[in-house]
C-alpha cells in the first residue's frame, strides 16, 4: 500500500526565487576553466622573469613574500576567503603549480560557474568602477610625486 503526502505538503518545496539559476546559461567547465589557467601561466612567467609583479596583476613580490590576488574576468577569486592572499617567494612557483593542478582537476568549477551570479560558495567581491586598490593607489601617488618633482627640476633656473 503506498502513502501519498497531499499536494500541500509539497508546495514549501516551491521556490521561485531559484528563476534567474533556471534562466542562467549552461556553463562549459572546460570553458569557464581557461582564463583562470592563461592567468596561472601568465603570472607564472612573469614570476620566473624575476618581475616583481604589477599593481594591475596577479602578485606582488617584496621582501621575500608575494602578495597573490588572483582575478578572473574583472572579479577577484578569493582564496582561504581572502581576496589576497601572502606567501613565501620561495613556494610561489610550487603553488602556482598545485593550483594549475587543482584547476584543471575542476576543484574551482562551481566558483567559476557561480562566479557574478551571487550564489557561489566562495566569496567574490565586486568591485565598484573606478575603484583600485590600496597599493595601486600608493603607487599611482608615488609616480605622481616622482614626476612633480622632475618638472620641477627642469624649471629651476640656472644660476
Amino acid at each position: 500500500m503506498e502513502i501519498r503526502m497531499p499536494l500541500k505538503d509539497y508546495l514549501g518545496v516551491i521556490d521561485n526565487a531559484l528563476k534567474h539559476v533556471f534562466d542562467r546559461k549552461a556553463i562549459d567547465p572546460t570553458k569557464a576553466r581557461r582564463p583562470l589557467l592563461r592567468g596561472i601561466d601568465r603570472t607564472l612567467a612573469q614570476f620566473k622573469t624575476g618581475s616583481a609583479g604589477t599593481p594591475t596583476g596577479w602578485y606582488r613580490l617584496k621582501n621575500g613574500v608575494v602578495a597573490l590576488t588572483v582575478k578572473v574576468a574583472g572579479n577577484t577569486l578569493d582564496i582561504n576567503g581572502e581576496a589576497t592572499n601572502h606567501l613565501p617567494a620561495e613556494r610561489f612557483e610550487e603553488f602556482l603549480g598545485s593550483m594549475r593542478a587543482a584547476v584543471e582537476a575542476g576543484e574551482f568549477d562551481k566558483e567559476l560557474a557561480n562566479k557574478g551570479h551571487g550564489d557561489a560558495e566562495v566569496q567574490i567581491p565586486k568591485r565598484t568602477p573606478g575603484s583600485i586598490s590600496p597599493e595601486a593607489a600608493k603607487l599611482r601617488g608615488a609616480k605622481a610625486a616622482a614626476t612633480r618633482k622632475a618638472n620641477r627640476e627642469k624649471t629651476k633656473p640656472v644660476k
